[in-house]
């Protein structure tokens, strides 16, 4: 993990950020790296400094969440406490918390926890955690559940998150989406490690180049 002092980080940022300053939010938020301070210093996670940073990534102010989620994913990477904490906020009666839930796994968060938060995601009676399960399952790479996930995207009624489920579906399973436009020409767009990347190709350099290589030309270019 990370050595750094999260609290300085976060001053420096608030100092930094447009906008009026929260100083309520602030410092919750400064709580929160407090506790993950202590953590990496002592190299043990109590329940108290586990529940302060909970209550941080629970909390709906993005200007709280986004930062707190970040540090339970961290610890989620070591401790299998923070692991169980994530858990349980996909399981909370609000959905902004089973949202943040999300946004807590990391590529280092135990495979069975990201399995069970996305799994539970996926049947999520809020379209807005269904959207978000989508793009967590392409970003962790989680082709162990296309099938799942190709099932939800049959029976998702929502208009934008079946949208969205299909286009992050396609990136997880093939690597790649390919479209071709009114204009004739080919919408390239390629998933890599660490994100997506598009381009635009006619007709012709698709044909002399074959998609292969369209494809790992751009993931080359992004590495």
């Amino acid at each position: 993990m990370a050595t750094g002092s999260k609290r300085a980080d976060y001053e420096k940022w608030f100092k930094e950020r447009l906008g009026p300053r929260d100083p309520v939010h602030e410092a919750a938020l400064l709580a929160v790296a407090d506790a993950y301070d202590e953590v990496l210093r002592s190299g043990r996670l109590s329940k108290q400094q586990l529940r302060t940073i909970v209550d941080g990534a629970s909390n709906n102010r993005k200007l709280v969440w986004t930062g707190s989620t970040t540090l339970l994913k961290r610890l989620s990477e070591q401790f299998a406490e923070a692991a169980a904490a994530i858990l349980e906020m996909s399981q909370h009666r609000q959905a902004h918390v089973r949202f943040n839930a999300l946004c807590c796994l990391g590529k280092n968060t135990p495979a069975d926890t990201v399995h069970a938060v996305i799994r539970a995601g996926l049947i999520d009676k809020s379209s807005r955690v269904r959207w978000k399960v989508a793009d967590r399952a392409h970003s962790l790479q989680t082709v162990e559940l296309v099938p799942e996930i190709t099932a939800a995207l049959k029976a998702e009624k929502h208009d934008k998150t079946r949208a969205t489920i299909e286009f992050e579906l396609r990136l997880l399973r093939d690597g790649f989406i390919v479209e071709l436009g009114d204009d004739g020409q080919f919408d390239v767009t390629v998933s890599y490690p660490g994100g997506i990347c598009g381009r635009t190709f006619s007709a012709k350099e698709m044909k002399s180049r074959g998609m292969e290589a369209v494809v790992a030309e751009m993931r080359r270019a992004r590495v």
